[in-house]
């Protein structure tokens, strides 16, 4: 095989293939690099999981390493494993995906010479000084990706010292997955049906994970405030073991007409199938992916108005904006939503679609990481 020498040599690092933004991203950069540059090798390093596979499918090479330890002395043992895997397989650039694992990378990277490259994939907890000294190999990268204004303007206030070459890169999605064209109407029906939901109610949708601060009480509480004998609320997401939360939430729910769905992957659909969906997330979302998927789908949406929501969408243009927490403020937007003429409707899904496209897609996200790992050497 002819090697092809016009782009350098990536180790991705990360705790593990599970699954998840991170990792997505990871395997979604192994797919671009040799889809532009088929006969460069590509690595990531973690320590295992169910998308090793798809790694190897992509073309790419893992290496199985504890990166999701977190002990002092196996950070060190890491980074000196990491030393030898640069060595020995010509590795011109690592990019480090998460903390405990970017400490490792970030030494290794010292130790042989070759450029360090972060993804600052969240707002981290920084409760005390220890905590965010910890956070802070994030912002050391030699260049620092952030994954939205939202996260860039986050490193630059806290770590000011850190931060000089911080490059904006947003997430991105499939936007022809995420595509409405792509979805049938029998789809659509065949999902109403295998959730019971009534044929002439509305389906007001959330997705995401059961867990507090994805804010499934503020829709329970909206819906209590509402006249719900043509609404259905669908909440997609797995509790992921939080079991106490899913029975509170079951006990709000209780006499709603809301179904919980722990397991369903064909989004496009589920979005499809909504009259309108939602974000109530009460902690801001460092990205935010349901909403850039929502808006590609071009659906009626309803997000809150803090973190990195309004970079995606712009209030009464592509989608609307509420503030966090207010269970009120949000039936009214439902209600308000749900009134729309067809007109205004059409005007705001094209306009939502085009947005992501041209701002959030998986290709612009795959073709600024590569110019900045060229950029990088």
């Amino acid at each position: 095989m002819t090697l092809d020498l016009s782009f350098p040599r990536v180790l991705q690092i990360l705790p593990s293939l599970i699954s998840g933004g991170v990792e997505k991203a990871s395997v979604d950069m192994v797919s671009g690099i040799k889809k532009a540059y088929p006969h460069t090798e590509t690595f990531v390093a973690s320590s295992g999981g169910v998308l090793v596979d798809k790694i190897f499918l992509l073309g790419g090479k893992h290496f199985e390493l504890p990166l999701k330890d977190k002990a002092p002395w196996s950070l060190i043992r890491n980074a000196f494993s990491l030393k030898n895997l640069i060595a020995k397989n010509n590795i011109q650039i690592i990019h480090a995906r998460s903390r405990a694992p970017a400490w490792s990378a970030l030494w290794a990277a010292r130790l042989t010479k070759i450029p360090f490259i972060t993804t600052y994939h969240g707002i981290y907890n920084s409760s005390n000084a220890v905590k965010s000294f910890y956070n802070s190999v994030m912002a050391r990268g030699d260049r620092v990706i952030a994954i939205s204004e939202y996260v860039a303007e986050h490193i630059r206030q806290n770590y000011p010292h850190l931060s000089s070459y911080v490059t904006v890169i947003h997430e991105g999605i499939d936007t022809t997955y995420f595509d409405p064209a792509e979805i049938s109407v029998e789809a659509i029906d065949a999902l109403r049906a295998k959730w019971e939901i009534p044929a002439e109610s509305k389906v007001i949708l959330l997705p995401g994970r059961l867990t507090r601060w994805k804010g499934q009480k503020v829709l329970i509480e909206a819906l209590r405030q509402m006249d719900t004998s043509n609404l259905f609320g669908v909440i997609l997401g797995d509790s992921q073991g939080r079991e106490s939360y899913y029975q509170e939430l079951m006990s709000q729910a209780k006499d709603l007409p809301v179904k919980f769905i722990d397991d369903y992957h064909d989004m496009p659909t589920a979005y499809a199938l909504a009259d309108v969906v939602l974000s109530c997330s009460t902690d801001p979302e460092a990205f935010g992916r349901i909403t850039a998927e929502a808006l590609a789908m071009g659906r009626p949406y309803i997000g809150t108005d803090h973190g990195a929501t309004p970079e995606m969408c712009i209030h009464g243009k592509t989608g609307f904006l509420v503030p966090f927490g207010n269970a009120e403020t949000l039936a009214a937007m439902i209600r308000y939503v749900l009134s729309l003429h067809d007109g205004k409707r059409n005007a705001l899904s094209a306009n939502a679609r085009q947005h992501i496209c041209q701002n959030f897609s998986l290709d612009q996200m795959v073709n600024r990481t590569l110019a900045l790992y060229k950029a990088a050497l």
